[in-house]
């Protein structure tokens, strides 16, 4: 089952329609459609969508009308549609929200300019088209590695437990930034979530802190629950990868914000559709990170960490 939302800018924003024709001739050529596939029920993903439209609106000239899917099949249906009479695609661009979406449709659709959002690790999702591009969620290790060095100062050595399978040549272009911050990282590959217990031991007896990546071989709803718990028994301190991940024990992360995402997608959808080739554009990282801490979680493995770096975060459990 799919839903169909068809809306168009001049309803979806009150008052727009007013100020448009006040700063600019009346319109000679139709208006845009963008088809938005946003999965339902994440609010990460509706709120990238809104920052996406609002920011869209006060870019482009041209009056646009949007038709968002919560899957790609609704897509493919409307389509397959203008197939019989051979008419060509009404939809201009489309826009994909999240990383399941952007790999579905990008292996199905090669004759609509794609833009992405809200991706992590779009080159290893994207890996045989060069001709789509977007805001992906990839933190720079640099900056992952400055709020530790900010947050845990006495911290030395940086472990990272992860699948080699999907993530070897990630970090091995992180290289250079080993030495940063006076820290040095170590990896310690998996290949199955049997054997993380054997990983988290050597983290904690050979490292300082665990940095966790986004790695589905690693990271699941079940193994996280297990590694905060192991972190906080053994007093390691765990760089978690969301906000839900620091309430539920982590000690602290960087976030990103889901509007401005969607503001950085629109920049891009900006000039794909006035014609700039996506091939000669860049993927985007996120340009508002903030910091989340968890104080409890900080008394529980003996931890001080500095006020001024407590008065920074954006979201502080205590």
């Amino acid at each position: 089952m799919f839903m169909i939302c068809f809306l168009s800018v001049t309803s979806f924003w009150p008052g727009w329609q007013n100020s448009e024709a006040e700063q600019q001739e009346p319109p000679v050529s139709s208006p845009v459609t963008i088809a938005i596939i946003q999965p339902r029920g994440v609010d990460a993903y509706r709120e990238a969508v809104e920052g996406f439209l609002y920011s869209l609106r006060n870019r482009i000239h041209q009056r646009f009308n949007t038709v968002i899917y919560e899957s790609p099949e609704g897509l493919y249906k409307t389509l397959k549609q203008n197939e019989p009479s051979h008419k060509s695609s009404t939809i201009q661009l489309i826009v994909t929200i999240g990383t399941q979406a952007t790999n579905e449709v990008s292996r199905t659709i090669h004759d609509i300019p794609i833009v992405f959002s809200m991706v992590l690790n779009p080159e290893r999702v994207l890996s045989n088209r060069t001709d789509i591009v977007g805001a992906s969620l990839n933190i720079p290790f640099s900056l992952q590695l400055e709020m530790i060095n900010k947050v845990l100062p006495t911290v030395k050595t940086v472990g990272i437990i992860y699948d080699p399978t999907k993530h070897d040549n990630v970090l091995m272009a992180q290289s250079p930034s080993k030495k940063q911050y006076g820290l040095r990282l170590t990896t310690f590959p998996v290949t199955s979530p049997k054997e993380i217990p054997g990983a988290l031991s050597r983290v904690n007896k050979e490292t300082d802190v665990l940095l966790g990546i986004v790695d589905s071989t690693v990271y699941t709803s079940r193994t996280t629950a297990s590694i905060i718990r192991y972190t906080i028994k053994h007093q390691l301190p765990f760089v978690g990868i969301s906000a839900s991940y620091v309430k539920a024990g982590a000690l602290c992360a960087l976030l990103f914000n889901s509007r401005d995402i969607g503001r950085q997608t629109a920049q891009l959808a900006e000039q794909v559709l006035s014609g700039i080739p996506p091939t000669t554009l860049q993927n985007t990282i996120p340009e508002k990170i903030y910091l989340a801490l968890n104080l409890r979680t900080a008394r529980l493995i003996d931890v001080t960490i500095p006020k001024k770096i407590q008065e920074k975060a954006e979201i502080l459990y205590e």
